[in-house]
Formats: C-alpha cells, structure tokens, sequence
C-alpha cells in the first residue's frame, strides 16, 4: 500500500512539473518573447561583432521566450561574427567523463556519433558547411573562413583541451565564450587552464598513460587517435566556482538580459590573465589537500 502511495505521488510531481514548465512556456511567449532582431542586439552589447570567434554553450526551450527555432537561434549567432567570424560549440559524445567513454571502447564515428552536448549542438553538428574534429573525447564543431585550420591538428594532440586544439585557437583568435540560458559552469574553456597550470599542480592532471580511441574519419576510414583522459582524482579536486567567482569580481562575466533568457559572455584571455594571477597568488581551482 505505502509503495502504491508513492507511486501516486511520483506522478502526480511529474504531472505537475510538467504543466509548471507550460506554464512558464505559456507566460514567456506571452510576456518575454523576442525575435533575431533582439538576440543580435543582445550579441552586440556582449561585444560580439562581425569577424568575432565565439564558442557557444547553450539550451533551448520555449520558457526562454525566442521566437523562432534552433535553425533560427544559430543563424543569428552566425550573423552576429559575420562571414569572417567563427562559431564553434562543443559535441562530446558522453555524459559522462572522458575516462569512462574511453574505457567503455565505443568507437567516435566523427560523421554520425551525435553530440550529448544538448539540441543546439547537435543541429549545428548537421548543418551544411559545419567541420568537426577528430578526437575521441573533446570533438568540437567549427563554422567560419578558418574551420579546416582550426580542427586540423586536434588528432595529433595528446591533451585534448591543449596547445594545438580547437580551445588554443580560440585564444588566438581572441575569442569569447558565450553561455546563451546556461550556466557559466558550462565554460569548457576551463580544460584549458587546467593544461596551462598542470606542470605546478602537485598531482597528475591526467591519466598514467594514453589511450589508443578508435575512431572514423570524414573519409569513413578507421584509425586510432591517441589521447589522455583527465584524471579521476584531478577531477575529484577541480573547484572551477574559484575562477568563476574571481571572473566575476573582476567585472570579466558581460551579462544580457533579453526576454527570459540570460546570456553571459568571458573573453578567454580574460580567463587565462585572471589564471595566471591566481597562480601567482597560489589560489588555483583545485582542492589541494593530500590525498
């Protein structure tokens, strides 16, 4: 009897979840709607311009009150950096963590494995002029003049967020992070810093040793890509809430408001000047304490 109770109850919290959530999506389209007009508005006051390069992490949802669809919602961030800007978003192929993806052996098929990392990365994945990396575990989406030159050498990299990867280029070209109805606690770019302060952590960033992923290429070919994965413990002890909370006292986290939906944006030399200054200091992101 207390089971079938809690069974009554389960659904009911579900019934209602869900006419809250049409609620809110009701009152959004009523209230907060806004079209492309807006957004790129929006996009220009967060400082991006044509030629800009963004790597965007998003959700999309009719709570957030934009009218139009996810198609819509790239096409404007495309028409924000303009034919000679670059947009780029993040398609791992797990929900996990890289190590378990690795372990698990699953082959990353770079023109069919589907991006975990929600629907506006996964459109993005299949829209016409759109190139992907190769790499098993940090494969990341790329539309701009420079596509080819930025995800050329991913393969070749053993650290997948390091020198010579997508991330790099997107500090060369100084480019932003862009968070359209997500947290900033989605700022992959933070797998960067982490490489930058490894050599004075005073554990390992990373696995013992590398993997050999099998992955396929553009041309259908199998092949392996060699890579280390993060490192359990490093990933126990990261506190990224340090260097955000530090971004955004430094006043280096921009945020929109347009409708119902929120967008920040961090520049990522911003992100790598505010590291190196935390390391000077010796307050990185990590728990420090022995194992």
């Amino acid at each position: 009897m207390r089971e079938r109770a809690k069974s009554v109850l389960k659904g009911w919290k579900q019934v209602l979840k869900a006419q809250r959530a049409q609620w809110r999506a009701a009152w959004a389209r009523r209230f907060l709607s806004y079209g492309r007009p807006e957004l790129l508005t929006a996009l220009r006051d967060l400082g991006v311009g044509p030629g800009s390069c963004v790597m965007l992490h998003s959700a999309f949802s009719s709570a957030n009150g934009f009218r139009g669809t996810i198609p819509d919602l790239i096409d404007t961030f495309l028409e924000a950096v303009g034919p000679q800007g670059h947009l780029m978003m993040v398609s791992l192929p797990y929900r996990t963590a890289s190590l378990d993806w690795l372990q698990s052996g699953r082959q990353f098929d770079v023109r069919r494995t589907p991006s975990m990392m929600g629907m506006v990365s996964e459109v993005f994945r299949r829209r016409e002029g759109v190139l992907r990396s190769l790499h098993p575990t940090h494969p990341i989406l790329v539309h701009g003049p420079r596509a080819e030159e930025i995800i050329a050498g991913h393969p070749e990299c053993l650290h997948p967020c390091g020198p010579g990867t997508p991330f790099d280029w997107l500090l060369k070209l100084d480019g932003r992070s862009v968070f359209f109805n997500v947290p900033i606690d989605m700022f992959t770019f933070f797998h960067y810093l982490e490489h930058h302060v490894s050599p004075q952590l005073p554990f390992p960033l990373y696995t013992e040793e590398p993997f050999d992923a099998p992955v396929v290429d553009t041309e259908g070919r199998p092949r392996s890509v060699r890579t280390y994965a993060f490192a359990r413990d490093a990933i126990r002890r990261r506190q990224p809430e340090r260097l955000y909370d530090e971004l955004r006292s430094r006043g280096l986290v921009t945020q929109v408001r347009i409708g119902a939906s929120e967008l920040l944006a961090v520049r990522v030399r911003d992100a790598l000047a505010c590291t190196n200054d935390l390391q000077r200091q010796g307050r990185l992101f990590y728990d420090m304490s022995p194992a």
